[in-house]
């Protein structure tokens, strides 16, 4: 799956970096630590991503367990914010895990932890369903796993995100196997 030699007709091998949206903050991780601790939870407000939301190719998104911050601490981390149609990875931990944050949401937005990445794609290039399962497969978590930077703790970087491969076929081939899957 990971090698591009063999791709079939119209389809392309490119990298994560070649199909991010336009946004300058398309790929982004989450805050440095002391600005997202324990200190920072409230009650309610808005959820903050982590890794028991994203899963190893089981669901899409798991939508419950949050811990919340303030709107207004939600603001002062802006671009760690993920929406409808992100993709959002583990960077720290247990690698592999992704998740998709779907169309219909408890939530209009989220905020990624410290221990997170988020993919926005450039929806005229990538479907954000076929590039969750791409994602999910047990190639890519491999391939995933198999760029781990860390010593005692499994990461990965932005720079180990940009550089994911993705076999990409036209627009309406994703829409097909994104449907089936």
């Amino acid at each position: 799956m990971m090698q591009n030699d063999h791709l079939p007709l119209n389809w392309r091998g490119v990298k994560v970096e070649d199909i991010k949206s336009s946004d300058r903050r398309s790929i982004v991780s989450g805050p440095f630590g002391s600005n997202i601790g324990k200190k920072f939870f409230v009650k309610e407000g808005i959820p903050l991503i982590r890794g028991n939301n994203l899963t190893l190719g089981v669901k899409k998104f798991v939508d419950e367990g949050f811990v919340y911050i303030t709107e207004e601490k939600a603001y002062e981390l802006r671009n760690c914010e993920a929406i409808s149609g992100d993709i959002v990875f583990t960077a720290a931990g247990t690698l592999g895990q992704v998740g998709l944050i779907p169309s219909k949401t408890k939530y209009q937005k989220y905020i990624i932890s410290n221990k997170q990445l988020r993919l926005r794609v450039d929806t005229h290039i990538a479907l954000p369903d076929y590039l969750y399962y791409w994602f999910s497969s047990p190639d890519m978590r491999n391939h995933i796993i198999n760029h781990n930077l860390g010593a005692s703790v499994p990461l990965i970087t932005l720079g180990v995100l940009r550089n994911l491969p993705v076999n990409l076929p036209p627009l309406p081939t994703q829409q097909k196997i994104a449907a089936i899957l």
